[in-house]
């Protein structure tokens, strides 16, 4: 019987150990989603930036940055080629300058490959519509907003024939959303794209024309 007072005691004292803990833990586990939001949110808007300046960079006619060569390390760890010893030519003399000029074949003409090559490519660029107008011709027609994945899958299933990504379509959109062609708008952490109101845009960029009075 004495020792009930004790056991009761420590009872209390580990509940309320629990208690704080719980109250700790939880208290963690909202730090944590908040930073894990926060970081999400940057995540994304970087994703963002990269694809508009690829597609400014690609506007602009930039060259791509390119990556750090990887050919130094691997003739660091091939071991270097043996030198020949060099040869010491021989005087010439009349008779071996004129033998040399009767072993040497006549070389013939180089054909002119150019043409040909252009002339195909520009067969295979003018054989169908680019991506961006086929990309503009799904906004035709229709006001609601699209994200990146909808676009995708009415590409995929309009022309199965092309083979693009989201990140190629992503450009694309953007490259028109720099153009004026299509309009963005983030909601909710997404981003929609949308065709401008033709009609409203026009009407106003039409400058009104104020009543003339009367004149006495």
């Amino acid at each position: 019987m004495a020792d009930e007072p004790d056991t009761s005691t420590l009872k209390h004292q580990y509940a309320a150990r629990v208690t704080a803990d719980l109250e700790a833990n939880q208290q963690d586990q909202s730090r944590i989603r908040a930073e894990l939001d926060t970081l999400k949110g940057q995540l994304e808007a970087l994703e963002q930036d990269h694809g508009l300046l690829q597609t400014m960079q690609h506007t602009l006619g930039g060259a791509p940055a390119k990556a750090a060569p990887k050919k130094a390390a691997a003739t660091k760890s091939t071991p270097a080629k043996a030198v020949a010893p060099a040869k010491v030519p021989t005087p010439r003399t009349k008779k071996t300058e004129v033998k040399a000029a009767a072993a040497k074949p006549a070389r013939a003409p180089r054909k002119n490959t150019a043409p040909a090559k252009t002339a195909s490519r520009s067969k295979t660029e003018t054989s169908g519509p680019t991506l961006r107008e086929v990309v503009l011709g799904l906004f035709a027609g229709h006001q609601e907003p699209r994200t990146v994945s909808d676009v995708l899958t009415e590409l995929t299933t309009a022309h199965p024939d092309r083979k693009t990504s989201p990140q190629v379509v992503r450009n694309t959109l953007e490259a028109l959303v720099a153009k004026g062609e299509l309009e963005r708008e983030r909601k909710q952490g997404s981003v929609f794209y949308t065709a401008p109101d033709k009609k409203s845009a026009a009407t106003a960029g039409t400058p009104t024309v104020d009543a003339v009075p009367a004149k006495a």
